[in-house]
């Protein structure tokens, strides 16, 4: 494992299964090509989405913290955007830790400054399974709003919802703990464990989550088109209306934003699947090692970004998060209007 290596994934992958070899064998990726791609990947993309990602989560965090944590949903984007923030912050210290040139300096004790990029990936991952886990509460709460609204709402109330939100939270938090102490530093040496604390945290809650939004988002735009045809009908009920249009926006944020999971988590997903059907295919490959980097490098990427952008949908969609954010952010526009 080498300073140049172009991305954090590269230092997990090696508690791995995968066997090195010394087969002349040609890789499908020269070096050259890798290292290039993790240069532009690195001090571009990767630290560019994750600065800007910071930067509009701390929006998102004060203007639902404005807003209030009385309803379901708001509780929800309020504890995804925390969440983003870890992410995006984690992602900008990895990369540039990780890589040359920092990555070959060493902290005053003598341990090497790659060390910290590693350690910031054992928070990395395990905030994507959080992200994961709350994305799939959130769809699968507002598929139910929607399916069933009156028996729904007594049921998922905002205590519950916390609580919720607070078991995932602590449930990936364990993993965070045991990644840093077994075995302890210095925490490149490849271990089976905490391979599967990093699968535990990470993979199968991704795994399990992208299958749960799939389907819930799924039903949930079907539940929306059936329920605006029967709004369509009962157009002289003025106040069902109002109170219908207002979840019917809450239930398309919901959608923009699992639209964007999906997305974002579809090229990890296929990898993992890869791995699972063809356990050679390891960044240890002599073949396909480059590509796996690569592929790997742009999962992230996706991942970072999906943390980055939801600020667009919840301005777009939330008349509410609009006024709240044009009152924080914009005030001597607010006082001309």
């Amino acid at each position: 494992m080498t300073p140049e290596t172009p991305h954090i994934v590269s230092a997990l992958n090696s508690f791995t299964n995968g066997t090195k070899t010394d087969a002349p064998i040609t890789p499908i990726l020269s070096d050259y090509m890798l290292k290039i791609f993790g240069y532009v990947n690195t001090f571009f993309l990767t630290i560019l989405f994750g600065s800007v990602g910071i930067i509009t989560n701390i929006v998102n965090i004060s203007v639902y913290w404005k807003m209030g944590l009385s309803g379901t949903t708001n509780i929800s984007f309020f504890a995804l955007s925390i969440i983003d923030l870890l992410v995006s912050l984690t992602s900008v210290v990895t990369q540039i830790t990780y890589n040359s040139p920092f990555s070959g300096m060493k902290l005053p004790s003598g341990v090497p400054v790659s060390e910290l990029g590693i350690g910031a990936s054992f928070i990395f991952y395990p905030c994507l399974g959080c992200s994961a886990w709350i994305t799939a509460s959130l769809s699968i709460e507002r598929c139910l709003c929607v399916s069933a609204p009156l028996k729904v709402k007594e049921i998922l109330t905002s205590q519950k919802i916390t609580f919720i939100l607070l078991t995932i939270v602590a449930y990936q938090s364990v993993f965070v703990f045991l990644l840093y102490m077994y075995p302890g530093p210095p925490y490149n040496i490849p271990s089976q464990r905490r391979a599967l604390f990093f699968n535990c945290s990470f993979s199968f809650p991704s795994f399990i989550c992208f299958f749960l939004v799939l389907v819930s988002t799924t039903v949930l735009v079907i539940r929306l088109k059936k329920n605006l045809e029967w709004r369509k009908e009962a157009a002289k009920q003025s106040n069902q209306i109002s109170g219908g249009s207002k979840e019917r926006k809450a239930a398309r944020c919901v959608v923009a934003i699992c639209v964007i999971f999906i997305i974002c988590f579809t090229p990890n997903i296929v990898l993992f699947v890869l791995s699972l059907g063809y356990p050679t295919f390891t960044v240890n490959d002599p073949y396909l090692g480059n590509l796996k980097n690569i592929l790997y490098a742009l999962s992230s990427l996706l991942q970072v970004i999906s943390s980055s952008v939801n600020i667009i949908v919840y301005y777009r969609m939330g008349t509410k998060y609009r006024e709240v954010f044009t009152a924080l952010f914009c005030r001597e526009r607010a006082k001309l209007s």
